[in-house]
């Protein structure tokens, strides 16, 4: 299987969304920043932001932070809920996340026990809209 092209979170869409979102971050070491400064409760703010008029870089960071908040969600009815909106928003957008969608797919990883929740979902996401 043929991996897409790396992406990575930039320092400039880190600044910006830190200070739009109101995330509280205060390490010096940026690394794994998308997974650690989401909060789960906070779902909905980052959707209205993701939807709102943002450049691509400040979209792909934030999709990360949107996916390990679906993940994080305690009720299984919410982390449904959640999950489809991530599917549509992914698919819509499959280009530019084509990288996220991969990770999170763990298709290293055989026994989907030992993956996420949403890694079923994105290994779909994958299968139905990666034409490469």
């Amino acid at each position: 299987m043929e991996q897409p092209k790396l992406r990575f979170v930039t320092q400039k869409a880190i600044q910006e969304l830190t200070r739009n979102l109101n995330l509280e971050f205060d390490l010096e070491d940026y690394q794994d920043w998308e997974f650690i400064v989401g909060k789960s409760e906070d779902i909905e703010k980052y959707i209205e932001y993701y939807n709102s008029e943002i450049d691509d870089d400040n979209k792909f960071a934030l999709m990360e932070i949107i996916i390990q908040a679906t993940e994080e969600q305690e009720v299984e009815n919410d982390f449904l809920k959640y999950s489809e909106i991530v599917q549509r928003l992914l698919s819509e957008n499959f280009q530019l996340h084509e990288h996220s969608i991969f990770y999170w797919s763990c298709f290293d990883i055989n026994n989907l026990k030992d993956c996420w929740r949403i890694t079923p979902i994105m290994r779909s996401l994958w299968k139905n809209c990666n034409v490469g």
